[in-house]
């Protein structure tokens, strides 16, 4: 996944998100919003004005680009003449875009739910022994990590022999979002709540595990699972 990461010196995150976005369209063609079968819309922040921008045409990856510029992470994206921020920032689960496409009913996932840290869960030695093997690599993430610290403090977070252990940057910054997003959530889902609400167990996930994606997919079946007897009367209605 470290192959994934390229360093911004000058911009206004520690990655551009150029590499990710790639890898993203290898696996999903890139097309036009407005031609596709089902409605979509995508949720940004403009920095400047601090309003939502709703992404309803154009480019599907500029679209999943924009609204997942987590701020300090990535770099902000230059989108109509609007410097665009992850759209988690005001509107993490988007109910009232889904109602202003026109839907009848939402089914929301929730993906803000704050982390839960237990101290004494140990990380196993082959993610460590992985994770340090993937520093060796010789692609230029060695002058990244001297340079961030980034993958320093990440290695840390990981490392057992800290009780209780020291969070690293990224941790800090990720769960301190992380607990703003779910208090926004549940403020406006108070007011603009879905239909039926699905919530993955996340807590044991970092925001760089993005090698997990196979755990992290069933935890996405399992939290279906758990509501399955609302979802078949949802869906008989």
């Amino acid at each position: 996944m470290w192959r994934l990461l390229d360093a911004s010196f000058t911009g206004g995150g520690f990655m551009r998100g150029n590499r990710l976005m790639r890898a993203v369209g290898e696996q999903l063609q890139d097309c036009a919003i407005e031609s596709l079968h089902r409605q979509f819309g995508a949720v940004a922040v403009d920095l400047y004005s601090g309003k939502e921008f709703w992404i309803q045409q154009g480019s599907i990856l500029t679209a999943v680009r924009a609204s997942s510029g987590l701020p300090g992470l990535f770099t902000p994206i230059l989108h109509e003449d609007r410097w665009l921020i992850d759209g988690g920032v005001l509107n993490p689960v988007p109910v009232s875009l889904c109602r202003a496409l026109g839907a009848d009913r939402v089914i929301a996932v929730n993906l803000n739910i704050p982390r839960v840290k237990n101290e004494t869960r140990k990380p196993s030695v082959e993610r460590v022994e992985a994770a340090e093997a993937s520093l060796s690599t010789n692609d230029g993430t060695e002058l990244f990590a001297r340079w961030s610290g980034l993958l320093e403090n990440f290695m840390s977070s990981l490392r057992s022999d800290r009780a209780p252990s020291e969070p690293g940057m990224i941790e800090v910054m990720y769960t301190t979002i992380n607990i703003m997003q779910d208090q926004i959530s549940r403020s406006r889902m108070s007011g603009d709540p879905p239909d039926l609400l699905v919530l993955p167990k996340l807590d044991d996930f970092h925001l760089m595990d993005w090698h997990r994606g196979a755990e992290a997919i069933e935890a996405g079946y399992q939290a279906v699972a758990r509501i399955e007897s609302q979802l078949d009367d949802f869906l008989r209605k």
